[in-house]
Formats: C-alpha cells, structure tokens, sequence
C-alpha cells in the first residue's frame, strides 16, 4: 500500500513544488501526513509498553550486563592507555640515556 504519505518520501518534495509552479503544498496532504506520523509514533509507543510489560524484567537484567560489559571495556582501554604512555616513557628515558 503506498500513498503521499510514504515514510521513505517527502510529503511534499520540494522540487515537486518548484515544478509546479507553486512554492508551497497542498495543506490539506501535509495535515494527513502529519496524522499519519502522529499515528506511527503513537502504535511505537504502545509497542514500546507491551515489551516493557512482556520483557520489562529481562531487558532491565541485558541493559545491566551491557552497561557492566561496556564499563569493563573502558576501563581496559584506559588501562592499555596508560600502559601504552609508560611504555613510551621508558622508550624515550632510554633513548635520551644514549646521547649522554
């Protein structure tokens, strides 16, 4: 099913309205269309409670372990970070003590 109101397209694509002579749109199509995305954001919501109700409690329990996954993979990076820095600076301590 395809109308004006195709999510993949504009309501009222500029170049359409230049071509028409007119520079602006139909207002009437651009209400509809504005309907359309209020009923789209409305049912997203309405899907987004079901889930919470049906999943609420494994979804809490997967966003706990990611966040825990992702602090450890910061910490990690910083960590690799600050060995990578000493590692440079016993590199450089090094290689100043052969000018000397």
């Amino acid at each position: 099913m395809s109308n004006a109101c195709d999510a993949s397209q504009e309501c009222c694509p500029e170049t359409a309205a230049r071509e028409a002579g007119s520079e602006h749109c139909d207002m009437p199509e651009k209400l509809l269309c504005l309907a359309d995305d209020a009923w789209r954001e409305v049912v997203k919501e309405k899907i987004k409670q079901e889930i919470e109700k049906t999943s609420g409690a494994k979804l809490n329990a997967l966003a706990k372990l990611v966040a825990e996954g992702n602090h450890r993979r910061w910490s990690y990076m910083i960590e690799g970070k600050q060995k990578c820095e000493e590692f440079k600076q016993q590199l450089k301590e090094l290689l100043v003590s052969f000018s000397k």
